[in-house]
């Protein structure tokens, strides 16, 4: 049960135990790439983001990883790090203006970029920087 404090208040540092079964249950109703989808592509990627300005998140890394390696076997982690965050062509049809297609298009790449960053620092934590 996760550590709570006043009326029963998860501490924000410590909600991926929560976040860990719920992931159970998707996985159960829903299947394993939701799961891994909502843990490792959605969850875990926030709570690294977080843990970069964030002592308490830092801390709890660790333990995220080994319980998040409990639901999943390591082959399931590796085919899913293969896809994440792999994104659909930036398509500047979908926009009436040209400035403003060229400015989406820059706010993407760098939204790109710092995902990417993130989803390398999760590879490197969930397979211990093997491949």
């Amino acid at each position: 049960m996760p550590e709570a404090y006043g009326a029963g208040i998860v501490k924000q540092h410590r909600i991926w135990t929560e976040q860990c079964e719920a992931a159970k249950g998707i996985e159960a109703e829903f299947g394993t790439q939701q799961a891994l989808a909502y843990l490792i592509g959605e969850k875990i990627i926030n709570f690294l983001e977080a843990a970069e300005d964030d002592a308490d998140f830092r801390a709890e890394i660790p333990a995220f990883v080994r319980q998040v390696k409990t639901i999943f076997e390591r082959w399931q982690l590796v085919e899913y790090l293969e896809i994440a965050r792999k994104t659909e062509p930036f398509d500047p049809d979908n926009y009436d203006d040209a400035d403003e297609a060229e400015i989406e298009r820059r706010l993407e790449l760098s939204r790109s970029a710092a995902e990417l960053l993130l989803v390398e620092r999760a590879r490197d934590w969930l397979l211990e920087g093997e491949v």
